[in-house]
């Protein structure tokens, strides 16, 4: 009898031990959290490169402070590089090799490595990933190879400008992105939180969109905004406070949409005076729609802003003092807590007033675009009469600006797109850089376009006129008058390119 029952216990130990495992697994699955001032390593090797490889990488994060753009070349002798970039939550990255984009996944302390593999031409073949994420980014791979795009932001906004047919193309969209996560995770494990976050990224960007079109309507294309009956139905029916989106990047943007800029009206109030307003109808509302870590996060990240852009520390200590009781963790109160202790009045008054002085200075809609007089490489100089009667897209930008060299890919996508339409120009007017830098750049990354110099005078001038608070900014002007002021970057403006040109 002893010895059978010994028998049987042994039999039991693997079952037993699988159950144990698996539900550690299980639990440590689910246990993910925001873990303030924590990075990701992304570790790109390339196989078959001839040439220098152009790369560019970003993220989407929930924390301003916390936003991460580089691009970069790998050159042949080496054969790798390796990106640091801030990651305090499970979160997503956009990269481009040779222009080829694709979709990956950090998480907190980890390291993701991407093996790429280049035809003769320079052209990717297949990406490899491996790591603690590596399911998530082979998600990323067949969601782009089976729906035709890296980004649902590509198809969404090429939807004409008629909200019946943006309404359907926006809902079509997000039934399929649904529906592909849906038949997916039939055959293949992801990891539930992800699933979640996945599902409330499609769901919240899609209502984002459809939501920016009030805005894109009255405000820039001067059209009577009228959406049909069924319009708001699938935003109505969303969740304000939704602890499973936690990690998703478009509920956040969501949620600043709804609670703050529903409820404000910008009437050419400084940038200190639009921040005063926006932080405190973002806090009140936090306190009367979110609870735990989606309040905390919501609260901090505008907390967090307003103390490393301020100049009035008075302002932010009776804020802090007002809302420091509703955080459900200490993590968030800690962390501004030593942020706050490293300032004084005197550190804080020399910081950078060119934001205030810009916003006194916004250019509106039918604003006459300001005089300038700027050369291009080959000396001769150009003004604003130069471009009567056409439709141009301007763009401020710098040598040092690596979000402005990242768009450079698909600037000149564009400009070859619109390479037989005489009415449409493209301006690329480059400030507070040096003129050694600007030729070298142009050269190197054979920007399309006119390209104008604006030495240390004129970017003063022209930083203070056309109220640029950073670059890369854009405008589109028509018959020397300002159409859309602050509007798109380049992967997004081509549908009011058309509009102009119809009209």
């Amino acid at each position: 009898m002893i010895h059978k029952l010994k028998m049987t216990w042994i039999h039991f130990i693997p079952v037993i031990s699988l159950i144990f495992w698996s539900a550690i697994s299980c639990k440590k699955e689910e246990k993910h959290k925001v873990q303030l001032g924590e990075n990701a390593v992304v570790k790109f090797s390339f196989e078959n490169l001839k040439d220098s490889t152009a790369i560019s990488l970003y993220n989407l994060s929930i924390f301003k402070s916390s936003k991460f753009y580089d691009n970069s070349f790998v050159l042949e002798e080496e054969n790798n590089i390796e990106f640091v970039i801030p990651c305090e939550y499970p979160s997503g990255i956009y990269f481009t090799v040779n222009n080829s984009s694709f979709t990956g996944f950090l998480l907190p302390k980890d390291t993701l490595r991407v093996n790429v593999q280049l035809l003769d031409n320079g052209s990717v073949e297949k990406i490899e990933y491996s790591g603690r994420t590596q399911s998530i980014c082979n998600y990323y791979l067949q969601k782009k190879q089976h729906l035709g795009y890296q980004d649902l932001r590509i198809p969404l906004n090429k939807a004409p400008a008629v909200l019946d047919q943006i309404s359907i193309n926006t809902d079509t969209l997000m039934r399929n992105e649904l529906n592909f996560l849906k038949q997916y995770t039939l055959h293949t494990h992801l990891p539930e939180w992800f699933i979640q976050t996945e599902k409330s990224q499609i769901i919240y960007l899609c209502s984002n969109y459809k939501k920016s079109q009030k805005a894109l309507f009255e405000k820039h294309l001067n059209i009577t905004y009228s959406p049909p009956k069924d319009y708001y139905k699938s935003i109505d029916t969303l969740d304000i406070n939704n602890p499973s989106a936690i990690f998703s990047y478009w509920y956040f943007d969501f949620l600043n949409s709804c609670l703050v800029y529903d409820n404000v009206t910008y009437q050419k109030q400084s940038v200190a005076e639009w921040r005063d307003l926006t932080t405190a109808l973002a806090l009140s509302k936090a306190n009367e729609n979110l609870t735990g870590e989606i309040r905390d996060v919501f609260k901090y990240n505008y907390l967090n802003s307003y103390l490393t852009q301020t100049k009035d520390l008075e302002s932010y200590d009776e804020l802090f003092q007002e809302n420091k009781n509703d955080f459900s963790s200490t993590n968030y109160l800690n962390d501004l807590i030593a942020k706050r202790s490293l300032l004084n009045d005197s550190i804080v008054k020399n910081r950078n007033d060119a934001y205030q002085q810009s916003a006194k200075n916004r250019l509106e809609k039918n604003d006459s675009i300001p005089y300038f007089y700027l050369p291009n490489s080959s000396g001769q100089f150009f003004s604003p009469k130069y471009f009567k009667e056409k439709i141009v897209y301007v763009n401020f930008w710098a040598t040092w600006c690596k979000p402005c060299i990242a768009s450079i890919p698909q600037k000149n996508d564009l400009i070859m797109a619109y390479a037989n339409s005489p009415k449409v120009v493209f301006l690329n007017i480059c400030t507070s850089s040096s003129k050694e830098d600007w030729k070298k750049m142009i050269d190197e990354k054979k920007i399309g376009g006119i390209n104008l110099f604006a030495n240390e005078n004129w970017s003063n001038i022209l930083i203070n006129k056309f109220g640029v608070s950073g670059v890369p900014t854009y405008f589109l002007v028509q018959d020397g008058k300002v159409i859309k002021p602050y509007c798109d970057s380049p992967e997004n403006i081509e549908d009011d390119l058309k509009v102009l040109l119809k009209n």
